[in-house]
């Protein structure tokens, strides 16, 4: 488990498990595999991809924030059968679910909300919560009648407009102020309101991307798009405006990224930004 602080923010990295690894093409199906030759290093030891159910805690002062609610419960032949198990990874690092302030979504694709309720649906998992999510994401998904995005669209009814029911939704547009410290950054076209975060504390900075990027390959190659991006055209724009706020030294959170290596920085060599882990 890492831990991180931005002058007074801490930001810990948990995770609800990890994807079984597949072979790079599947996620990335308009990269080839000669153009990974120089990016072993985001792969495996076996060559494949791994994509971690990636979430973050944010404390500051008396506020305990959750980034992004991981895959859920979910049946593992659909999915794979990675360990669910953020409620345990967020006890795990010293919070209570009954301490957290604030839960946002960074999207609502269903990797990302799927600990939104209790196992049974019966209410929120974090009962003390206010649930922020894009208005932008959630037009589109109450109205997608898409039939290859049904894992999307039935995880936003049965994981996210509940949350409506429930009374502790909160929706927003644009470049919002969560808390002092703690800003939406609008970065669309993985999802048409997808959000990531600006922190900035005591002169230091950092950002949590949610999925600007899937893999650190990413941050050199910023034109590879991830086959769930709604809009790749617009998924690229975003992650290159974003690319030129990532200096080195800045804190980078990135979900997706493996588990114990997905809070960083970038090294710039030859005009070109590379991941490092911290």
């Amino acid at each position: 488990m890492i831990t991180v602080s931005i002058g007074e923010i801490e930001v810990t990295a948990v995770t609800d498990g990890e994807a079984p690894p597949v072979a790079p093409s599947w996620p990335f199906p308009n990269v080839s595999a000669a153009m990974w030759e120089n990016y072993h290093y985001a792969l495996d030891g076996q060559g494949l991809h791994k994509s971690n159910f990636g979430a973050f805690i944010i404390r500051i002062k008396n506020t305990v924030i959750l980034v992004d609610t991981g895959l859920g419960p979910h049946p593992p032949e659909k999915y794979g059968d990675p360990p669910s198990k953020l409620p345990e990874a967020i006890t795990g690092a010293g919070v209570s679910l009954e301490e957290v302030n604030m839960v946002f979504f960074t999207h609502l694709h269903f990797d990302h909300v799927g600990w939104a309720l209790t196992h049974d649906g019966s209410g929120p998992l974090f009962p003390n919560a206010r649930y922020i999510a894009s208005k932008t994401d959630w037009d589109y998904w109450k109205f997608c009648e898409d039939s290859s995005r049904l894992d999307h669209t039935n995880a936003f009814k049965n994981k996210i407009q509940p949350l409506d029911d429930f009374g502790v939704l909160e929706l927003i547009k644009g470049e919002t102020m969560l808390i002092s410290g703690v800003r939406t950054l609008p970065t669309p076209g993985h999802t048409p309101g997808h959000m990531s975060l600006s922190l900035e504390s005591k002169g230091a900075s950092g950002v949590v991307t949610g999925d600007v990027f899937h893999s650190s390959a990413q941050f050199t190659q910023p034109d590879w798009s991830h086959r769930a991006d709604v809009d790749p055209v617009k998924g690229r724009h975003s992650r290159k405006l974003l690319l030129e706020r990532l200096v080195p030294g800045i804190t980078i959170a990135a979900g997706h990224l493996e588990h114990g290596s997905n809070i960083g920085t970038v090294a710039i060599v030859e005009s070109k930004r590379y991941w490092q882990s911290f």
